[in-house]
């Protein structure tokens, strides 16, 4: 019965690449925040009623906020529309929340979680590592606003 269910999610992971494939990248973003979202929340209702409250709230949390951002359309840190994204933006013309979204903080984060963040991500989206130079210039760009505040 396991083996069955294994096979079934494989089957639908490979037809969710195949479409990913074949739609525009705005899209599939769209898509991919879409599914992120709706299986944390499943996943962490299932931890949550196992007795793992601990993990499967956090998840749940993490999961409303992808499908918040696949709701309203846009790129996580931007706003609703209204022109009120609830931080100014900064001289560079990223807001804090857009900043934070790319590093992976929270708004209580401290210099040192900062720091560790962008070195994790510079890791991954460094030229060197088959990022981009506009990957790793918003990287920089969003250490360099969260620290300058």
């Amino acid at each position: 019965m396991i083996l069955y269910g294994l096979l079934a999610l494989a089957a639908l992971a490979i037809v969710f690449l195949v479409v990913m494939t074949r739609l525009p990248s705005k899209d599939a973003a769209r898509l991919l925040r879409w599914v992120l979202g709706i299986g944390g929340v499943v996943l962490g209702a299932l931890l949550t009623v196992r007795g793992l409250a601990v993990a499967g709230v956090p998840l749940i949390g993490a999961s409303l906020g992808f499908l918040g951002v696949a709701m309203r359309g846009g790129k996580p840190g931007q706003g609703g529309g209204d022109g009120n994204t609830g931080s100014a933006p900064s001289r560079t013309g990223m807001s804090m929340e857009e900043a934070r979204a790319i590093l992976g903080v929270g708004p209580d984060a401290d210099e040192a979680e900062i720091r560790k963040a962008h070195r994790a991500m510079m890791k991954k989206v460094h030229p060197d590592q088959g990022g981009t130079d506009a990957l790793a210039a918003k990287v920089q760009q969003a250490r360099d606003v969260l620290l300058d505040d």
